[in-house]
């Protein structure tokens, strides 16, 4: 009797707890199978207008193509009120090649060629001599009007001298010499070189975390030549952030806000610096580990002493 009394319990107790056993056995690997099938989503962190604080792996090339048309109806006085200015278009086609060197370091060589239009422009063979009677130019011609030709050549380092030990955090110092390569602007043509060479500085930091990855710029650049070059200016400082939120493995929507403030020589009589905020929308779109588009828009919103410009932006992006 006790016998077929505990024989009874422990077929209740089998009965119950090895099925629970099994599914709970079947759950986890259930689970692993579909861990192995569907990895976690790799963040992409390139930005649209910022320089992320990631070079491109020892020995690889990133290849960026990129296409972008700019326009301008609108401008803003130095008192930041909003006029109207004969129409600007830009064509911008542009080749920009990351070169990794070493784990931490890459290096990159950006040239394009632009199409001008600028219905405004009107440019001062005299060196903006004046009558000294009526203050007015010597040069009383308009225009041109049209140009176009290769941008001036740019190349860059960007060096990772902190990170964390996940890598989910960097630090970069980003230098960049600007060289007058480009065809200059006369009283024929339109040119979209600036004639003179720069220097830039740029502190880069990002962090990744989840599917979420932000950037940040922190940069100054420096005019060098004289005076009658680089138009009095004293540099441009600049000041970015910008974030992305990877939706699905091939679709990352950004948003970033840019802000620039140019700086010019005092006493010259040639006025005040411009100031520029903008903002911009768009996706980060991966392929595969080799091939990115990219995709963009970028809205001037408020400014003082410059053009109020829109453009869009598009990239094909390969790595070798």
């Amino acid at each position: 009797m006790k016998t077929g009394f505990r024989g009874a319990i422990a077929i209740f107790i089998l009965g119950v707890f090895f099925p629970a056993g099994l599914f709970a056995a079947a759950k986890e690997n259930r689970a692993d199978t579909q861990f192995y099938h569907e990895p976690a989503i790799k963040v992409e962190p390139a930005k649209l207008i910022l320089i992320d604080a990631t070079p491109v792996d020892p020995g690889r090339i990133e290849e960026n193509l990129s296409y972008s048309i700019q326009g301008a109806g609108k401008q803003w006085k130095t008192s930041g009120r909003r006029i109207d200015r004969k129409s600007y278009m830009n064509h911008a086609f542009d080749s920009n090649t990351n070169i990794g060197i070493c784990r931490g370091l890459d290096i990159g060589i950006t040239q394009g060629i632009s199409i001008l239009r600028d219905k405004e422009n009107n440019y001062d063979e005299t060196g903006g001599e004046t009558d000294p009677a009526t203050g007015e130019s010597l040069d009383e011609t308009d225009g041109p009007h049209k140009g176009h030709g290769l941008s001036d050549l740019l190349v860059n380092a960007r060096w990772v001298f902190y990170h964390s030990p996940d890598q989910s955090f960097r630090l970069a110092y980003i230098p960049s010499v600007l060289i007058p390569t480009g065809r200059r602007g006369n009283l024929d043509h339109l040119g979209p070189s600036q004639g003179y060479t720069g220097l830039g500085n740029i502190l880069a930091v990002t962090k990744d975390f989840s599917r979420w990855t932000a950037s940040g710029n922190l940069g100054y650049e420096v005019p060098l030549g004289r005076m009658k070059k680089t138009g009095n200016s004293a540099g441009t400082l600049t000041t970015a952030w910008g974030a992305g939120y990877h939706v699905f493995g091939w679709l990352q929507p950004q948003a970033e806000v840019i802000y620039s403030q140019s700086f010019e020589k005092h006493g010259n009589g040639y006025g005040k610096g411009s100031k520029l905020f903008s903002m911009a929308f768009g996706f980060i779109m991966p392929v595969n580990g080799h091939l990115r588009f990219d995709v963009g828009l970028v809205q001037d919103i408020a400014g003082s002493n410059t053009d109020q410009t829109t453009s869009g932006i598009f990239k094909v992006v390969i790595t070798t």
